[in-house]
């Protein structure tokens, strides 16, 4: 008996290669389990047996081709001066033990950072030292390892893997339907009119349905035998059992001359688990859960056009296209700096604070935060809203944890399985005392009709309409996990400036100096490189005066300081506008004007609530706990009792550290906070907090500190978006119910032997066709 590969599992012809007594294919083979042992990574072979890919014999100048700027540019998602990210779509990942490899490339070669794999799209997201390892060398690594990188168009190669899942269905249809079509005699009980064609018909089918067996099927025999491995039980074992139970009871009826067995029903069971398996793929690619970005809001930028501004949605962007982004910002793409210098955040795609400098010329990846005063960027590409989408959904923990509901979930489907196979036990053994003829045939209908497909399809359809119901009504979460956390709030805190009230609506009164043309067009400059709500209403009520601001005029020196003030040298003249502190006055009402170090006067702010909130936060406290955090002095104290009086905590004069602070001790009292806020002042609260809400005001601003997005003019829903995240835990009961009672019945049925496998085979995907559309329909045409 020959041998087969210790790494790639192929058999091993011949002496083949041999490493402490290990049997290998081919060098390639060999040489990559000598790497990953001598780097600590053997672990990959206990995870799955066989599970690494054959390598081949590549030449060393093979990704050359990737050191063109023209091409590398294509694959990089950014580059600083230490590091460059990079998403490469990798078709070998398989298993389990492939992401362990990728992920643990670092051990293998330092130079690499990190390496996160997405495995349903076969992708790796890799971080590398820039000055250590180029982008062809790293293409030579993972090539080395059984992992080469395809550069060719992701779409027709997940339209070849697609194409793959369809001539397996076609196998499987193609054999049930012929092997139906023998069986006519058997159906119409004159099976016995002439054995010969009978005894051929019934090896015939025996030899179709071997295809069907090794091709069609063989995805649940690895998925069981994964799960075995590693000493779980998932969906597919008792799927596997019970197909290689209803096999072996047709090959002994065939074999030993007793009957045709039960190839239809074999054939069929197969094509209808496909079938199942491809209405589900279907469906989840119409809720869409990748995330686009596009999905979530709507978010736009200045473009300059001549000498006018004018906002456009992103998806409008063309390259060359002029964009001036403003202080706080994201870019929305890959732009190239027109001005002369400009800082720039990365923190939301590298996660450091420090801002990184860019001169005339240089470029800026799509995710920085403008620092600074208003700026001017020529478009390199088209805005990729796919982009800013994975740096959002990096940017939060609550992607790269498993909920608690979630873990429950799980655990139960375990238990499930569990209870499923010990029934098939216990009719085992009944059946031994009744008739030995009908173990076979019970057991497989057992293990057929208790498929957990329904249970475990209930939450990830139920929460995926969930999030497309919330979605349409306004509030756009970054996951289902999301939807986890809302359900288990206890206290709503509310930013108050920008969120209960509105924002650039408000009333405006300014008392101080009567100030020169100029000297306005120097405060409206200043207030416009702000996205601050108040810096918002300043440029807004300014611009009514109709002045015409120079085209040579600048800012230069541009500071914001967080929850105080910004300041910054326009036309020669040190300008600031902030509160008392900042400007360094003793007064405390108002938003101080100060120009060359002298105090101008002061803007006054008549806030405005929103319309319908007094109705939505009287009915959310009675299920929640609401606070109320602003950063205004007590002037609004007595607005904020007259129009919410069953409001008891609310606080005024709080910085943004002090929000922070006060969601922290909210927490730290066994509190599971919401924080909804304008996403500016309030974003270090926001990311705290175990939900972070921000409110979108205009449609170019966007916060990525947050779980979630909020239309503004959706605020006053809130407490209905709140009722239908927690709607989605009711329907998953019913859901849970449904498979219950499903599962019941047709195991008392089977039980008895009044279930042939065939049947079953086919009210398994109806049952999970059945969740869907109780999941669907309950959700959405929920009022």
């Amino acid at each position: 008996m020959s041998e087969s590969c210790y790494h790639c599992g192929d058999e091993v012809i011949g002496r083949g290669y041999t490493l402490e007594d290990k049997s290998f294919c081919c060098n390639g083979c060999k040489s990559v389990f000598q790497l990953l042992n001598e780097n600590g990574l053997d672990s990959f072979y206990s995870i799955e047996q066989n599970a690494g890919s054959k390598p081949k014999t590549t030449d060393v100048h093979r990704y050359d081709f990737l050191d063109l700027p023209s091409i590398k540019e294509r694959y990089v998602d950014f580059e600083d001066e230490n590091s460059i990210h990079v998403v490469l779509f990798l078709p070998a990942i398989h298993c389990s033990s492939c992401i362990y490899l990728l992920e643990n490339l670092n051990k293998i070669e330092p130079n690499i950072l990190s390496c996160q794999t997405n495995f349903t799209k076969r992708t790796a997201n890799i971080v590398f030292l820039k000055d250590a390892l180029t982008l062809p060398g790293l293409a030579l690594l993972l090539d080395r390892i059984g992992y080469p990188p395809n550069f060719e168009e992701k779409k027709k190669v997940n339209e070849s893997i697609d194409k793959t899942f369809l001539y397996k269905l076609g196998v499987a249809g193609f054999a049930f339907g012929s092997i139906m079509l023998w069986s006519f005699p058997e159906y119409l009980g004159i099976e016995n009119l002439d054995a010969g064609i009978r005894s051929f018909t019934s090896y015939l089918s025996f030899f179709i349905s071997i295809p069907v067996l090794l091709y069609s099927a063989r995805e649940y025999y690895f998925s069981a035998y994964k799960a075995i491995r590693f000493k779980q039980i998932n969906i597919d074992v008792p799927i596997t059992l019970g197909i290689l139970a209803l096999y072996a009871q047709s090959c002994y009826h065939i074999f030993s001359g007793s009957g045709p067995g039960y190839m239809d029903s074999f054939a069929g069971f197969i094509f209808f688990l496909l079938i199942g398996k491809w209405f589900q793929r279907k469906t989840y690619r119409s809720l869409s859960f990748d995330r686009d970005y596009t999905s979530y809001f709507p978010v736009a930028v200045l473009r300059v056009v001549g000498d006018e501004e004018e906002i456009v949605e992103i998806e409008k962007i063309e390259e060359g296209d002029h964009l001036m982004i403003r202080n706080d910002e994201i870019v929305p793409c890959d732009v190239v700096l027109l001005s002369e210098l400009a800082q720039i955040d990365y923190s939301f795609v590298t996660g450091e604070s420090e801002p990184v400098s860019i001169n005339n010329g240089q470029l800026v990846y799509a995710g920085g935060r403008l620092i600074g005063a208003k700026t001017r960027f020529q478009a390199k590409n088209a805005s990729e809203r796919s982009r800013l989408a994975n740096l959002w959904n990096k940017s939060s923990e609550t992607s790269a944890k498993k909920s608690k509901s979630q873990a429950n979930w799980d655990r139960l489907s375990s238990y499930f399985l569990i209870g499923v196979i010990a029934v098939a036990s216990v009719s085992a053994i009944l059946w031994a005392f009744i008739d030995s003829d009908g173990i076979v045939e019970t057991v497989v209908s057992v293990l057929i009709v208790a498929c957990p497909c329904a249970l475990s399809l209930s939450r990830p359809f139920t929460f995926g309409n969930t999030m497309r119901k919330l979605g349409r009504k306004g509030l756009y979460l970054q996951n289902t996990e999301v939807i986890d956390e809302i359900n288990t709030v206890t206290d709503v805190v509310f930013d108050k400036t920008g969120t209960l009230t509105k924002g650039s609506q408000e009333k405006v009164v300014f008392e101080g100096d009567d100030l020169s043309e100029k000297e306005w067009i120097s405060l409206l400059m200043l207030a416009n490189s702000s996205t601050h709500v108040l810096s918002r209403t300043i440029v807004h009520w300014i611009k009514q005066k109709e002045f015409v601001i120079d085209s040579d005029q600048s800012i230069e020196k541009y500071q914001e300081t967080l929850g105080q003030g910004i300041q910054g040298q326009v036309n020669g003249k040190h300008v600031k506008i902030g509160n008392a502190k900042f400007i360094g006055v003793e007064s405390s009402d108002g938003t101080f004007v100060s120009i060359n170090e002298e105090v101008k006067g002061k803007f006054l702010f008549e806030s405005e609530i929103r319309d319908g909130l007094e109705e939505m936060l009287s009915k959310l406290n009675q299920n929640y706990c609401v606070h109320v955090l602003s950063g205004d002095s007590e002037k609004d104290a007595e607005m904020m009792k007259s129009h919410f009086p069953e409001i008891e905590k609310c606080y005024f004069k709080q910085s943004p550290e002090d929000k922070f602070s006060y969601v922290e001790k909210l927490q730290s009292e066994g509190k599971v906070v919401m924080m909804i806020g304008d996403g500016l002042n309030d974003s270090g609260a926001l990311a705290k907090a175990d939900v972070g809400i921000a409110i979108s005001e205009d449609v170019f601003q966007f916060s990525p500190n947050s779980n979630g997005i909020l239309e503004a003019n959706h605020l006053r829903k809130l407490n209905k978006l709140l009722d239908t995240s927690s709607f989605a835990t009711s329907v998953l009961w019913i859901c849970l119910s449904f498979s219950i009672i499903y599962n019941i019945i047709g195991l008392g049925f089977a039980i008895s032997g009044n279930l042939t496998p065939l049947v079953a085979a086919v009210l398994m995907p109806i049952s999970s066709i059945s969740i869907v559309l109780i999941s669907t329909v309950f959700i959405h045409f929920r009022k």
